[in-house]
């Protein structure tokens, strides 16, 4: 009796519970409804503070976790499912008890999203994105020569090389042959080999070692694709890192490319031998022996032969186009093609030199050049076939321009457009532009038409790179024709004074302290580089009396107490470049009347010096990421000719327009006074420091990075080429329309904390 009286109590309170929740639904149908409402509110705000972390990730390069991406997924469906429901036109019809069914179906319904709505805010993440490894990108890079790995010769050559890798007895690699022969192209095809099909390592790394093999160049470059950063300063201490993290791999192969001598590898950071058996080596060299010094079995060194003649022959139809069509010229075609002997990049220079020539008197002295067997490369070692080719593609060039700016870029590899822009401008290289953005244009044009007939390529980050022997035989070029001097070593010559007089430019990487002259008598030179290795070298105060030709300087990494007094001989410099200096008294710059370019990037300097304002031709100021105290007022509002000025990552700390006081600091109000300028990065820590009536300025802008609040950083740019506003305003913002003009034309639009300029937004 006890058990059944039991039993009836729990059904019973089952059965209540039940009549209960279901009596809830029909009772509490508008709470239900208005608690989804809010829930889903809420669950939006987290919805687009995610993406904002998404969107910012991304711009970062970095990827985003699968579990963010599920999470929003999710997200999505439960919110849609949410305003289906809110939004179903049955609705109207159960506001009152009229349709007690439906009014609790409904009801019910609301009340499941809601659960589902309210899992969803529980979704926290430690982290939202994660940067990938760069080792998926390292043969993404196209070869000017990759349309000749696709033959029958190399393809069985490749397989033998992936069979050596996956030899268990191997350790060591190499492949060897003449430069020019497509030894690196070889090599990032057979990355992608490996990766794709054979995936024979966890992980693969590449490292161009080159003639003179910078040690640590070598460890960065293998420790950014493992993802690496170093904390160390010295090259041991680097050396124990590297070799660490390549032993924590599985299995990895490690690339050295294009190695002259032998490489030290432990001094690098690279495990050999029986360190770990999962690092395998693949090296490329120009002879054989150098690959059997360096531990490599002669049995896993292959050579990569010359083309054949059909190979050479179909290259060059496919790079030089539908001229070869012609009968007229085919015969001569062949005989030119057989003369680049067989070396892809010889092939491929020539073929694109002669893309557009339809005359035969073109292609008969283009054979002439290549059958001359005259040593007439300088004393480069270059074989004279070799030389005549790029010699071919050198004359070949469609302007003096053109030719100028390619011997330019060869004496300087490794810097951006913006550098040789400043450059070429004060050098007069680029004519009939007249102005800096006309300039700017015409060397892009150019650039491109270089990249185009392979004598450059532009690599990551803008940085200009050539083949070694189109860089030798360029400065070969210079120095014979142009009358370069170049000391990159420090056991170089140095020029005689009968050359110093012919001069015309002068590149200087290393100078010792006992060594450098009191000054050199140059009267015809142009262009004076000098980069410093030891900061207590000391430029003596007469140097430049005997250039007054001079027309770009460029001195990086010196300590300057004071600038030269020489400097006032240089009334012709249009062009001045100071990087990496320490800077103290630079009262003789005031002698540099005409003027036009000053670049003071990553230097030190405790006050912008006011003489700077009278250096009134001025057309383009460069400032960026220098450590510049005190920029005293009046100087930016006279220089009226100014079109560029650049002032990103600067502390510089800028008047305030709302103060009554006069500090006698720089103010952007100044910049209203620049009626030429149309490029402008600059970096404003406080909203105040910004005047009104800005408007027509910043409408005139063809080219800006501005970044306007405490909340940014300058190393968040990533796009080079883009307009860029960073923008964190107050609530109580006086700059709508200054700050509209910006936004409508702007690429790339960074926000934080913008209360109050919604409707801003919303009307644009």
């Amino acid at each position: 009796m006890d058990y059944l009286i039991s039993t009836v109590e729990k059904v019973s309170g089952y059965a209540f519970e039940l009549i209960r929740r279901q009596a809830s639904y029909l009772i509490f149908y508008k709470r239900n409804f208005d608690t989804l409402e809010t829930n889903v509110e809420g669950l939006k705000n987290e919805r687009e503070r995610i993406l904002h972390l998404i969107d910012e990730e991304r711009r970062n390069g970095k990827l985003i976790e699968r579990d963010v991406e599920n999470w929003l997924e999710k997200v999505n469906e439960v919110i849609e499912r949410a305003n289906k429901l809110q939004n179903d036109p049955r609705r109207a019809n159960v506001r009152c008890f009229t349709n007690l069914i439906l009014r609790h179906k409904l009801s019910r319904n609301a009340t499941k999203i809601d659960k589902d709505v309210q899992a969803q805010e529980k979704g926290k993440f430690d982290r939202v994105g994660y940067r990938p490894p760069l080792d998926d990108d390292i043969a993404a890079t196209s070869s000017s020569t990759e349309d000749c790995e696709n033959y029958e010769t190399r393809k069985s050559l490749k397989d033998d090389i992936v069979k050596a890798l996956g030899d268990l007895s191997s350790c060591n690699i190499g492949v060897y042959g003449l430069g020019g022969v497509g030894k690196t192209t070889l090599v990032e095809e057979l990355i992608k080999l490996i990766a794709n099909q054979h995936k024979l390592f966890h992980k693969v790394v590449i490292t161009h070692v080159s003639k003179n093999p910078d040690i640590k160049t070598i460890q960065g470059e293998i420790a950014d694709l493992l993802g690496l950063q170093f904390n160390e300063e010295t090259i041991l201490g680097r050396a124990h890192r590297l070799r660490q993290r390549i032993k924590m791999e599985k299995s990895i192969l490690v690339i050295l490319d294009d190695i002259w001598t032998v490489l030290d590898l432990k001094k690098v950071g690279i495990p050999f031998g029986n360190e770990h058996n999962g690092c395998k080596l693949l090296m490329t060299c120009r002879n054989q022996d150098v690959l059997l010094q360096m531990d490599v079995p002669k049995d896993f060194t292959f050579k990569l032969e010359l083309m054949s003649e059909n190979e050479t022959w179909s290259l060059f139809q496919l790079e030089v186009g539908d001229v070869i069509k012609d009968r007229n010229l085919k015969d001569t075609a062949y005989q030119i093609a057989q003369k680049c002997e067989g070396l892809p990049l010889m092939v491929v220079t020539v073929a694109r030199a002669m893309r557009n020539k339809r005359d035969v008197q073109s292609w008969e002295y283009a054979l002439t050049k290549l059958q001359s067997n005259d040593d007439n490369n300088d004393g480069i070692g270059m074989d004279p076939k070799t030389y005549s080719a790029l010699e071919l593609s050198y004359e070949s060039l469609e302007s003096d321009e053109m030719r100028d700016l390619f011997l330019l870029f060869a004496l300087l590899l490794g810097n951006d457009a913006k550098y040789f822009l400043q450059l070429a401008k004060g050098l007069g290289m680029l004519k009939h532009s007249n102005t800096m953005a006309d300039a700017r244009n015409k060397l892009y044009t150019i650039i491109k038409s270089l990249e185009a007939t392979c004598l450059l390529e532009v690599k990551t980050g803008g940085k200009i790179q050539m083949h070694d022997f189109v860089r030798d035989f360029a400065t070969s070029k210079a120095r014979r024709d142009k009358h370069v001097f170049i000391r990159k070593q420090s056991n170089d010559d140095w020029a005689t004074k009968d050359f110093l007089k012919r001069c015309t430019q002068m590149v200087v990487d290393t100078i010792p302290t006992d060594m450098f002259p009191q000054t050199f008598d140059c009267p015809n030179i142009k262009f004076f580089c000098l980069t410093c290795l030891n900061r207590s070298l000391e430029v003596p105060d007469n140097f430049f009396e005997r250039m007054g030709s001079l027309t770009v300087l460029d001195l990086t990494s010196l300590n300057f107490s004071s600038l030269p007094i020489s400097f006032w001989f240089l009334t012709n410099l249009q062009t001045l470049c100071l990087d990496f200096c320490i800077l103290e008294n630079m009262d003789a710059i005031e002698g540099l009347k005409n003027l036009q370019i000053l670049r003071i990037r990553k230097s030190s300097m405790i006050k912008l010096p006011s003489a700077i304002g009278k250096l009134t031709q001025l057309r383009m100021l460069d400032l960026s990421d220098s450590g510049i105290e005190v920029f005293p007022s009046n100087i930016l509002s006279s220089l009226t000719k100014l079109e560029e000025l650049y002032m990103g990552n600067t502390s510089i700390n800028w008047e305030d327009v709302n103060s009554m006081v006069n500090n006698e600091k720089v103010s952007i109000v100044e910049l209203q006074k620049l009626p030429n300028l149309t490029s402008l990065e600059l970096q404003i820590r406080e909203t105040c420091m910004l005047p009104r009536n800005l408007r027509l300025m910043f409408e005139k802008l063809k080219h800006f990075k501005i970044a306007i609040g405490d909340v940014w950083e300058w190393a968040d740019i990533k796009d080079e080429t883009l307009k860029t506003l960073m923008l964190k305003l107050d609530t109580n913002i006086h700059l709508q329309y200054e700050i509209k003009a910006l936004i409508k034309g702007v690429e790339n639009l960074y926000l934080d904390d913008v209360d109050g300029i919604q409707n801003l937004l919303y009307n644009l």
